[in-house]
């Protein structure tokens, strides 16, 4: 059964607000003491809605259908950087609504019998403090009420970030990249990878060809933004 709600703010947390103000991620606008979401209304209203439903991609053919529910523009990449890289992981909650909000309006989805992050090697992780694409997971595996696997699927080498390759570097930098420690955990099974932002759809097509070939039935992904220009 489907879930999507979130948990709004208590007593404490609002009185704490009216001292120091939450503001919009987007446009730093003052949110209401009870706002869930880290967006002002008007904010919400404009986000770019990528709106192409779940599709299939010729390029990505380890993945059975990719669904992306936004641009990554107008406030999204703001609010996605925000969270990577100025230490906000608490924004993954907003950005898992939102997806999960767009997600659960498809006229049919997928059947799926795991969801699965796309992996961070354990020294990237240890700089940043999170993986951004586990913390979505874990918010979408309760919205879904779909069971969660962060272990089976791991990065056992640390590579450069994919965004400062080119499309055909992006390819040989994942050589050898993944690997399943836990095959009985996956195989037979239907998975939905979850990442924060796609491009060429490297990272999350390398993912899912080791998975197949660790014996999943079909690979699924549900990503916040599409980057690619």
């Amino acid at each position: 059964m489907i879930t999507l709600e979130l948990k709004k703010p208590g007593l404490a947390e609002r009185l704490i607000r009216l001292v120091y103000p939450v503001k919009c991620i987007c446009c730093d606008e003052i949110l209401k003491e009870d706002a869930v979401l880290s967006l002002c209304d008007n904010c919400y209203k404009t986000l770019p809605y990528y709106g192409k439903g779940i599709y299939k991609a010729p390029k990505i053919p380890y993945i059975e259908g990719i669904f992306t529910a936004f641009y990554y523009e107008n406030g999204i990449d703001r609010t996605i950087q925000a969270m990577k890289f100025n230490n906000q992981p608490s924004l993954s909650e907003t950005l898992a609504y939102l997806l999960i909000e767009k997600y659960i309006k498809e006229p049919v989805l997928p059947h799926v019998d795991l969801i699965v992050p796309v992996p961070m090697h354990r020294k990237k992780k240890r700089q940043r403090g999170f993986n951004q694409a586990e913390l979505l997971a874990k918010k979408v595996s309760k919205f879904l009420n779909i069971p969660l696997d962060t272990n089976s699927l791991v990065k056992i080498k640390n590579t450069k970030p994919q965004s400062s390759l080119s499309r055909n570097h992006r390819l040989y930098n994942l050589d050898n990249v993944f690997e399943v420690k836990n095959i009985t955990n996956i195989k037979g099974k239907n998975i939905l990878l979850i990442d924060d932002v796609i491009t060429t759809g490297t990272t999350i097509n390398t993912c899912g060809k080791i998975l197949c070939d660790s014996g999943a039935s079909k690979i699924y992904a549900l990503v916040i933004a599409n980057a690619e220009i």
